[in-house]
């Protein structure tokens, strides 16, 4: 009885010992992990007038990751960043050397991943040539991730080096090249890609003026959606001008959407109407079915509007 007893005071204590410290985990505050930790430096660095007096030591290959981690997300959400300061940083963890060695030990996927992080450090005790390699990959993000470098790290080649490319960028490449650009990187003006024959470097200009709301293209692009002859490009043209608010009651844009698709025609209205545009502006430019089609669409949305201005 004296045995049972023991045993049964013993089972209490150690499941009481375990709910404690179960509840002290749950309560204990959160640590910082060293990716956190890095952020919180380099943005107290830059933030500083000058960087003299602080160094950032990584110590291992997961301390220098998580230190390469930690630059790309500072510099992928903030513009204007002091360069010399976080080239002491690559120097004094030999970041570019390490992460390239990771990029040529690596595949697909995680290869891309090692590019982009190259693209947000600076790079200068390493060539180019390395990295051009990477351009001739049979994966699309592999790629795009080493144009992004070159883009970077040489901004005066960069129309010449998207002219040269041997395949269309999609969206996702656009934007990846769009925030170098936000980012005060890649200083290019959108006139000469408007102006130009290629595709990629046409459609880069379209979306320059698109995000940064150029309305003195209006012109050009009217001359894009008059003239070119890929329907992609035309396309995207009149997408442009749909967003800049722009008029659209013109010939060409009403021959154009004339060759688009059913889906297309049915997708142009669905923006039109989000964008705000009229019944009687999308009448001037689509067929009844499509009219008809987008006045749902239109009026739909006043109703939407309608109740949640009810309701605010």
């Amino acid at each position: 009885m004296n045995i049972l007893f023991f045993i049964y005071v013993t089972l209490m204590l150690t499941l009481t010992l375990c709910f404690v410290a179960i509840v002290h985990i749950k309560q204990r505050p959160h640590t910082e992990s060293q990716h956190e930790q890095y952020i919180r430096q380099i943005t107290v660095w830059l933030a500083e007038e000058g960087c003299a007096e602080f160094e950032i030591r990584a110590r291992n290959a997961s301390e220098r990751m998580a230190l390469a981690e930690a630059i790309h997300t500072v510099v992928s959400h903030t513009y204007g960043n002091d360069i010399s300061c976080l080239k002491q940083i690559v120097e004094n963890n030999s970041l570019d050397r390490f992460l390239l060695r990771r990029t040529r030990l690596s595949r697909g996927a995680q290869r891309a991943h090692m590019l982009t992080l190259m693209s947000t450090i600076p790079l200068h005790r390493i060539s180019l040539g390395s990295i051009m390699r990477y351009q001739h990959s049979a994966n699309a993000d592999v790629r795009i991730s080493a144009l992004i470098i070159l883009l970077a790290a040489n901004p005066t080649l960069a129309i010449r080096a998207i002219e040269g490319l041997g395949y269309d960028l999609s969206p996702f490449d656009i934007a990846r090249i769009m925030a170098l650009l936000r980012r005060g990187v890649l200083p290019i003006a959108y006139e000469p890609l408007l102006g130009s024959d290629n595709r990629n470097l046409r459609i880069l200009g379209l979306a320059i003026v698109r995000a940064f709301g150029i309305e003195i293209a209006e012109r050009r692009l009217h001359h894009i959606i008059s003239t070119d002859q890929r329907p992609t490009i035309a396309r995207e043209a009149i997408y442009t001008l749909a967003s800049l608010g722009r008029p659209l009651h013109h010939a060409g844009i009403r021959q154009r959407v004339d060759t688009m698709s059913q889906m297309d025609r049915h997708l142009l209205c669905r923006h039109l109407s989000a964008e705000g545009y009229s019944i009687g502006v999308v009448k001037a430019i689509f067929s009844e079915p499509e009219s008809r089609y987008a006045e749902i669409l239109i009026n739909s949305y006043k109703r939407t509007l309608t109740r949640n201005t009810i309701v605010r």
